[in-house]
């Protein structure tokens, strides 16, 4: 097993599955003699060194996890901590210990020119954390109910995915909530009464209902998300982004490109695309343009004017 890994993606619960698993393969049941986690923003190089050289007591082996590991990508540091990165690439370069050192970084990408970078790619493992497409979370979800006697009907699965956008995290959370709440089979109305509905599907929702001129259920939606503590300028730029991705899906589809092209070019989730590609059928290219503009003006009033935020929002909507 390399003995230098770096572990990075956006889905903190699936890099954690993925670092248990590595340790576990390395040196078995895991345990404060052979497993240590230290944070790279609060951690002087000088000591993630020293750890790592250090005989584990107790243990045959061990492994160190060093979170945060921005010096891999190209984020600027936001840390108070002075890090001597020549040592640390020394220290790469000539490692002799047995100690095995994850890095991980919550990151879609990292820095590739970096000579850091190049030198973990060289010395060690990349292991690229993406999010479970539908088929891998239906055989996730599947699975975990399985192993605790239980069964999901497909339309009961199909909403719960639906409502947490099908993200990863978002549906480990939800199952977990399921599983101490369902007694048997698990229905679609348990999935109602249980399941939270994402911020994404919601704003998903708001998008829809402007889109279809429904403003006093846009409205409604806009004051029940505001009370949930969502900031409106934040619920703004995801309006805003929505109308983004569907106008740029329309033109990618209208130039030939399949779903999954369409979610590689624009570097988001299949499952945003797949909602895009529903909606962007029943709108002309120009409409969703107009829409975008109206976007642009009423975010130039919310950074110029001094006007009651929720107020404003409303306004948007209406004015949309």
């Amino acid at each position: 097993m390399e003995l230098l890994q770096l572990l990075y993606g956006t889905n903190i619960i699936r890099i954690e599955d993925k670092i248990k698993s590595i340790a576990k393969e390395y040196v078995g049941a895991l345990d404060d003699f052979n497993y240590t986690k230290l944070n790279f923003k609060e951690t002087p190089v000088e000591q993630i060194i020293e750890e790592a050289q250090t005989l584990p007591f107790l243990a045959d082996r061990k492994v160190i996890v060093v979170e945060e590991a921005i010096l891999f990508t190209a984020q600027k540091s936001g840390t108070s901590v002075s890090h001597n990165i020549d040592l640390l690439i020394d220290y790469l370069k000539n490692k002799s210990d047995d100690t095995l050192i994850i890095f991980t970084v919550l990151s879609e990408k990292l820095d590739k020119r970096k000579k850091v970078t190049k030198l973990i790619t060289e010395r060690g493992k990349l292991i690229e954390i993406n999010e479970m497409n539908e088929s891998e979370l239906t055989n996730y979800v599947r699975s975990v109910f399985d192993q605790n006697g239980l069964e999901i009907s497909t339309e009961a699965l199909n909403m719960l995915l639906e409502k947490t956008s099908y993200k990863y995290e978002a549906v480990h959370n939800e199952v977990t909530k399921l599983v101490l709440y369902a007694e048997g089979n698990i229905t679609a109305e348990d999935v109602e009464e249980v399941v939270s509905v994402s911020l994404e599907q919601n704003v998903f929702l708001l998008t829809d209902f402007i889109l279809k001129n429904e403003k006093q259920k846009a409205v409604q939606l806009a004051r029940e998300l505001i009370l949930q503590k969502e900031e409106p300028m934040k619920l703004l730029h995801l309006v805003i982004g929505q109308f983004r991705l569907l106008y740029q899906v329309k033109i990618l589809n209208g130039e030939g490109y399949q779903e999954d092209n369409i979610a590689r070019a624009l570097k988001v989730h299949p499952y945003r695309v797949k909602l895009a590609l529903r909606h962007t059928r029943k709108y002309p290219l120009d409409a969703l343009l107009k829409k975008m503009i109206v976007c642009r003006d009423i975010d130039y009033k919310f950074k110029s004017s001094y006007l009651d935020r929720n107020a404003l929002f409303e306004l948007f909507i209406l004015e949309i």
